[in-house]
């Protein structure tokens, strides 16, 4: 007795009043199964108790005589377990529309679940053409800068010769047999829920409706044949090694009216010797003799120009006394981020070199140098 205190009213959970008609409840039901059904709320852990709340509410009120009973002797007057009715597990939305609605019902936001409406969603659905994965190499210098490239790819597409029926004339393709042309067979079971109606594709034609009885000579009933294309593509300034460039559209076509897939481009920067990365900015190291480090000197370096797009050669002055390691900065010449115009730095590392080997008048000069030091 408890546990039925504990039960909301029947009215109350469809949101319905007590003078609703048939259709009133079958409607709101409709409604709330869509918003509590657990395969539409899988982050919603109370789902599934809400869901069971209102088939309950359901199952007595869409039964005449449960609802009269249930009229005069509320919880009492009805007897009815919903985790019995589930205990096969609850089936999937469609299912269960198709179940009390038949086949006809159409349930908004799902599709038409009847045989009449599944066949017209057959029949306007396109197929989406498979992706294609390719690679390109650049040069350091194309990821800083960006560059407009052409490649080829291969892809398969319509054959012309048939206009992709894979037949040798219209006269050859022909309605399947064994779906009748839908493309599908449906099934039918009975489970406690009532008569349940599926539908899967046609093993016969692969859920396409139609059979090819003599195939096109050239693509041999395959309906596509394989195509060197050519794609322009833009890297963009800032690429980065190992990132996939999308091309919308450039993969393969199976048919006439199928949606291209996609192409997808691995992008390889060769390495390079004089520069190296660190996020967004550059680094590179120049080398200078010690007299210069002492005695300081302007220098040429290389480093980067964005506004005409390449390397050029630029002055850097190197005060005296400048030690090794030391790190010189060009400000936003590093490489552009990719979704604004800003830019990192060019770092310039000074490697003092120390020569190995001198001549005995070189160390006659050192040497005297050494004792100017001490005195």
């Amino acid at each position: 007795m408890s546990s039925r205190k504990k039960k909301r009213d029947y009215y109350d959970v469809l949101g319905i009043s007590k003078e609703a008609s048939e259709n009133d409840i079958k409607l709101s039901y409709r409604r709330l199964a869509k918003k509590y059904h657990p395969d539409l709320n899988k982050t919603d852990p109370s789902a599934v108790e809400k869901f069971k709340e209102v088939q309950e509410a359901y199952e007595v009120l869409s039964d005449p005589q449960k609802r009269n009973q249930y009229d005069r002797f509320g919880f009492d007057g009805v007897s009815i377990n919903v985790d019995e009715i589930f205990s096969g597990g609850i089936p999937g939305i469609d299912e269960i529309f198709r179940s009390f609605f038949g086949d006809d019902f159409g349930f908004g936001g799902f599709g038409s679940f009847g045989r009449r409406g599944r066949t017209r969603a057959y029949q306007k659905r396109r197929v989406r053409g498979g992706d294609i994965e390719d690679s390109i190499d650049i040069t350091f210098e194309e990821s800083i800068f960006g560059k407009k490239k052409e490649i080829t790819i291969e892809r398969m597409v319509p054959c012309d010769e048939c206009e992709g029926t894979g037949a040798e004339s219209p006269s050859n393709v022909k309605d399947c047999p064994q779906c009748g042309g839908s493309g599908q067979m449906t099934y039918r079971r009975q489970t406690i829920m009532g008569t349940i109606i599926q539908q899967a594709t046609c093993s016969k034609c692969g859920g396409e409706g139609k059979i090819i009885t003599k195939k096109c000579k050239v693509c041999k009933g395959e309906k596509v044949l394989p195509e060197s294309k050519k794609i322009k593509i833009t890297l963009p300034p800032g690429v980065e090694n190992g990132i996939h460039l999308k091309v919308q559209g450039a993969g393969h076509i199976p048919t006439r009216d199928a949606i291209p897939g996609e192409l997808y481009i691995k992008i390889n920067v060769k390495e390079e010797n004089t520069f190296y990365k660190r996020n967004d900015d550059i680094y590179s190291d120049v080398k200078v003799d010690f007299i210069t480090a002492i005695l300081g000197d302007k220098i040429k370096v290389k480093t980067f120009d964005h506004k005409n797009k390449n390397i050029i050669e630029e002055d850097l002055r190197i005060p005296p006394g400048t030690q090794s390691n030391t790190e010189f900065r060009f400000k936003k010449r590093g490489v552009p981020h990719l979704y604004d115009r800003d830019r990192g730095d060019h770092y310039i590392r000074i490697i003092v070199e120390i020569p190995r080997v001198i001549s005995e008048k070189q160390k006659q000069l050192l040497q005297k140098y050494k004792e100017f030091e001490k005195n």
